[in-house]
């Protein structure tokens, strides 16, 4: 058996890539939701932490928003009537935690700034789909998600 498929103890002194992702904490100002950055702060790596010293946490948002901003989770039906929920968050954010879609990603321009009642295209390679924004929903101070 060649040798590079032999089990060894690895000394070579590089760090593992972040438990969150594989991308780098940022090292520039990047906007945090509240939920973000309460599970930021409980993450067991120190790195993923020490993202928080670069973030602007943002205040809850209301109850029933208006909009569709960053921390609101937006209830679409999509042209089937399925009932799909989404989270808006920075790219930063969805980068350090995976979670929450990016309002950077296709989905998340499309649905952002969005209203109850609007339809907002969404497009994709297999085509344009609508979605119909049903409920806004904020997140409230010391109650995340």
């Amino acid at each position: 058996m060649s040798k590079a498929f032999t089990k060894e103890d690895d000394d070579s002194g590089f760090e593992a890539p972040l438990a969150a992702s594989s991308v780098a904490v940022p090292q520039k100002p990047f906007y945090l939701t509240h939920t973000g950055a309460a599970e930021l702060a409980k993450h067991a790596d120190p790195r993923v932490r020490a993202a928080l010293a670069h973030a602007e946490v943002l205040a809850p948002i209301e109850e029933k928003p208006e909009r569709a901003a960053l921390g609101v989770t937006v209830l679409v039906h999509d042209e089937e009537g399925a009932e799909k929920r989404y989270r808006l968050v920075s790219a930063e954010e969805h980068a350090l935690l995976g979670e929450g879609c990016s309002v950077h990603s296709p989905l998340g321009a499309a649905l952002l700034g969005a209203r109850v009642g609007d339809v907002r295209e969404l497009r994709a390679p297999r085509g344009t789909h609508e979605l119909e924004i049903v409920t806004l929903i904020g997140e409230r101070a010391g109650d995340p998600e």
